[in-house]
């Protein structure tokens, strides 16, 4: 039943990826069932061992988010769409437990509900619903507030580089900051010095800073990386090699650090893309100093909306969890400004082409999250491996019956 239950959530949740690798969808959604199906199989075995009461609710909660974090962060073909967390949005948890973390809370009073424990099952759900509904938008950051930078992007997937040059001349001429794409300019732009000095002198003429996705080839080879490259009138300030490229596609050779960049506006962050589906870049990049983040994404028209809605929801619990301001600026949507909580202040739309603007402001402070909250899925993936070791103990070693009292079985 849970590797059908999986099957079917994700078939129909993730069914874009037909767009992607059309019959070989259904292989991909077969291989992240087993997760639901692993976590069916040690429940029934609790159930049979007997595991009950608020017990088997523990269990359950940590039993699943021990499979959701190997299946979402450590898995081979890890994938974290679809969490449970992630299903409630940003919220008051995220900053001190992360995504991993909330789904845990959430399993439990599912886990208690079913039990018909209702009182403790309303009192885990009122703990989440709470922190979601009371969560604050932040205010936009004042025109006089030293620590706001104004910012935008230019959202386009087919546009050439000198589009890109063009349109980013015709923005406000207040902008401090301009966004580009991720593979807004598909080739090692550093190789062609006519475009490159091109790009340079726009950000003289204009005096702003500007990160766009573009590549690094390694001189003697066709190794190439996939980076988001960061300029201003002084010349490039860093760049930042894409952590996580997109399984199954040419996405470069993937960066094993995760830094921010020096720029005239604070530190700021240049995860590229999927970087931002997994917890680690950001908070990586967060801890290291980051004040805010500019993310350059590429999400094809060809994926549909419903993908990339769900794509920008990822980035905005990135944003919660770490307690900065996020600038998104996507090929074909969503481009958007997020706040510390993770609302969302500007927005352009899936599929649209054009410009989004507004306000980010630096901040120094870390989440509970960012310094030691990261912690808590290993914590619970160290519990649910406890409980595998009783039960193969328990079934495979003489005399290991001992060891199980814990969980209250008799």
């Amino acid at each position: 039943m849970g590797f059908l239950h999986g099957l079917a959530v994700f078939a129909v949740g993730l069914s874009w990826l037909c767009q992607l690798f059309a019959g070989w969808a259904f292989f991909l959604w077969v291989v992240l069932a087993v997760f639901p199906a692993a976590f069916a199989h040690f429940q029934g075995l609790a159930l049979a061992s007997g595991v009950k009461g608020w017990r088997f609710a523990a269990f359950a909660a940590v039993n699943w988010g021990g499979w959701e974090y190997i299946r979402s962060e450590l898995f081979l073909l890890k994938f974290p769409w679809f969490s449970v967390g992630s299903a409630i949005g940003p919220n008051g948890w995220l900053p001190w437990i992360g995504v991993y973390g909330v789904s845990v809370i959430v399993v439990f009073g599912a886990a208690l509900l079913s039990l018909r424990h209702w009182k403790s099952a309303g009192a885990s759900f009122a703990l989440v619903l709470g922190s979601y509904l009371l969560v604050p938008r932040y205010p936009d950051p004042g025109h006089d507030d030293p620590a706001a930078v104004k910012i935008g992007g230019i959202q386009s997937e087919d546009a050439t580089v000198h589009e890109f040059l063009t349109a980013t001349q015709a923005l406000p001429q207040d902008l401090q900051y301009v966004v580009w794409p991720e593979y807004a300019v598909p080739y090692d732009i550093r190789a062609d010095v006519r475009e490159w000095n091109f790009v340079q002198q726009l950000c003289r003429d204009r005096d702003i800073t500007l990160t766009f996705g573009t590549q690094r080839h390694e001189a003697g080879g066709e190794t190439w990386r996939n980076i988001a490259l960061t300029v201003d009138p002084g010349g490039p300030r860093g760049e930042h090699n894409k952590v996580h490229p997109v399984h199954f596609f040419d996405d470069g050779v993937a960066g094993t650090t995760a830094l921010p960049i020096d720029t005239r506006h604070g530190k700021v962050g240049t995860p590229v893309c999927f970087d931002c589906d997994y917890e680690g870049v950001v908070r990586k990049m967060t801890a290291a100093g980051a004040e805010m983040f500019v993310v350059p994404v590429m999400d094809a028209k060809s994926w549909t909306a419903r993908e990339h809605d769900q794509h920008a929801e990822l980035i905005r619990i990135r944003a919660c969890e770490n307690g900065r301001w996020m600038f998104v600026c996507a090929t074909s949507g969503v481009s958007q400004v997020i706040d510390p909580n993770g609302m969302v202040h500007a927005r352009l739309g899936a599929m649209a082409e054009g410009i989004v603007s507004g306000s980010l402001r630096r901040e120094s402070g870390l989440t509970l999250y960012t310094r030691f909250g990261w912690m808590v899925p290993w914590v619970v993936r160290l519990v649910n491996m406890d409980y595998q070791s009783i039960h193969i103990r328990l079934n495979l070693i003489p005399g290991g019956e001992s060891r199980v009292s814990r969980w209250g079985v008799s």
